[in-house]
């Protein structure tokens, strides 16, 4: 019964996004996805709406919980596909070149995954990621950060 009302829900997704309904079809997914938390294809197709709708924070988390919760070989692999191009997106790099490998450890035939794997290598050559601030304080010499825990120390001392 449950599977019978979340193919419904499914189907009424589908039929929602491919009429450019994106609400109804948001809502006819997230009740399949109710229904059968352990099923990629809720999330999966959710992810897919989201990433046509260039909500790209939302596609992400989609297709990580399709990609959780698969079962099948084809399932991950698609999942993670699109996780990659969603990542691509946000020029995450790094992110992208490991969801497309975990796409070709599931398929490894699929040449568009290939393709996308070596433009996201090539991408991330071209632009390794920034350091943040923490990052370069962790690197700094060990003097100079006692330095600067001193000199905040004193400023401290003056608040007092």
């Amino acid at each position: 019964q449950d599977a019978i009302q979340a193919a419904l829900h499914l189907s009424q997704g589908a039929l929602a996004i491919e009429n450019n309904e994106f609400i109804n079809g948001e809502v006819a997914y997230r009740k399949a996805i109710a229904i059968e938390e352990d099923k990629a294809t809720g999330s999966y197709n959710l992810g897919n709406a989201y990433y046509k709708n260039s909500k790209n924070q939302e596609a992400l988390s989609r297709f990580i919980a399709a990609a959780k919760v698969a079962t099948t070989k084809p399932q991950r692999h698609q999942a993670f596909h699109n996780l990659g191009n969603a990542l691509m997106n946000q020029k995450e790099y790094t992110g992208a070149v490991e969801a497309y490998k975990n796409a070709l450890r599931n398929n490894p035939t699929d040449d568009k995954t290939r393709y996308n794997l070596a433009l996201a290598k090539d991408l991330l050559e071209k632009n390794p990621p920034q350091e943040s601030e923490d990052d370069q304080d962790k690197e700094q010499d060990p003097q100079d950060q006692q330095d600067n825990q001193d000199k905040k120390d004193d400023q401290d001392k003056e608040k007092d």
